[in-house]
């Protein structure tokens, strides 16, 4: 059992190269599909704003007519002519082209976000579970030495087979948390894989190992005004809004008529005639409720980022006082957890033969369980300090 606590007090001891930890997630994120999906939808949107900023191809006309008599004469004419809308509404569409691009440019930088903060959130669970699984490994190899020691000693007449079997139940249990403990491994690493377009993770995770990041504990106004200052889901609804604004504006000009001009030509007989001809095309009706949807939407997209950012806050400010909380609970666990010599001595009493085997088993199932809720808890103290980097 010393081997056991060693090696589980090397894994939280030893902190693992945040800078190794922020590679590993930015190629998580380098690969992952969903991102690139909606890069390139955001991109397509704005190219299709763009396009209808571009005027119409022209239009041409050609028309013959024959006379009734060969007398008449046939006729035909001929006209090519360009629309052009309002003057003033292709420059609305540039600007709120633009500020639909910034309005996105900032949705992909908030997505980005969010991905790094979930290819954090599955390491760490990856980490956990390694180290859970490690120490459950040294369990399960103390108990299948204690099996093979109670078989020898029953053989031999000097343990019960009572005692024997006690031995293998107590195995069969170790085992059963053992295999839970890789399917876990399995269902994570399958997961990343999963994030990391599918390719796959072993080496990625062999750069993590079996140690957390060794990331900074934040100090919480600090962190207030980063959130403020750089919230890009607050500053593309914001742009959003502009980008609304920029819509009634479309809006209203796209009232107004259009116009074409061409030129034409006509024959009749021997003669012919040029000239030209304009146009004007009437705009529908009213677009007075498709104005007011635009400005509901820009209100809307302010309020959504409003809640969106005292949401943030709230859960900044929550995990700041959880780290603390798992800080106090971690120091405290610390002597308990790196004290060997229990171990050693419930050995020792089980040799003696001063307490029965069964004695020991629930004396070792409650240090062994403190040892990982230990594990627990520093699980959930990294956790809580990787979304509060949640901007880095």
């Amino acid at each position: 059992m010393n081997r056991l606590l060693l090696l589980s007090l090397s894994l939280t001891s030893l902190a693992a190269s945040a800078s190794v930890f922020d590679d590993v997630v930015n190629e998580l994120v380098g690969n992952n599909l969903g991102l690139r999906v909606e890069t390139v939808r955001s991109e397509a949107s704005v190219e299709s704003m763009k396009a209808e900023n571009t005027l119409e191809g022209p239009e041409i006309e050609f028309g013959r007519v024959w006379g009734a008599k060969a007398e008449y004469g046939n006729k035909w004419d001929l006209s090519v002519s360009q629309g052009f809308d309002w003057p003033g509404l292709y420059a609305a569409r540039r600007e709120a082209a633009r500020t639909a691009t910034t309005a996105m440019q900032f949705l992909r930088e908030a997505d980005l976000l969010d991905a790094r903060r979930d290819a954090r959130a599955l390491l760490i669970d990856y980490v956990h579970n390694t180290q859970v699984l490690n120490l459950q490994r040294e369990i399960a190899d103390n108990i299948d030495s204690m099996v093979v020691y109670y078989r020898r000693a029953a053989e031999e007449g000097l343990e019960t087979r009572l005692d024997y079997n006690k031995t293998v139940l107590e195995r069969i249990s170790v085992h059963r948390e053992l295999h839970n403990l890789e399917s876990e491994r399995e269902a994570i690493v399958s997961s990343l894989q999963e994030f990391n377009g599918g390719l796959d993770v072993d080496q990625l995770l062999a750069k993590v190992g079996d140690d957390y990041p060794d990331l900074d504990i934040p100090r919480l106004p600090a962190a207030l005004s980063v959130m403020r200052e750089r919230d890009p889901r607050y500053a593309a609804a914001k742009a959003q809004a502009e980008a609304a604004e920029s819509l009634v504006k479309v809006d209203r000009l796209s009232a107004y008529p259009g116009f074409s001009i061409g030129f034409a030509h006509n024959t009749e007989g021997d003669e012919h005639f040029n000239g030209f001809s304009v146009g004007i095309t009437l705009p529908t009706w009213s677009r007075r409720h498709s104005s007011k949807a635009a400005r509901l939407e820009a209100e809307a997209a302010l309020m959504d980022a409003d809640i969106a950012l005292h949401k943030r806050k709230a859960s900044l400010v929550a995990d700041c006082r959880r780290i603390d909380s798992y800080r106090m609970v971690l120091d405290e666990y610390a002597p308990v957890v790196g004290d060997k010599s229990y171990y050693e001595l419930l050995r020792k009493a089980l040799k003696a033969g001063q307490i029965s085997f069964l004695t020991y088993i629930e004396e070792l199932n409650y240090f062994i369980a403190a040892h990982r809720d230990y594990l627990d808890v520093l699980y959930e103290y990294n956790l809580a300090i990787a979304r509060t980097k949640y901007y880095e």
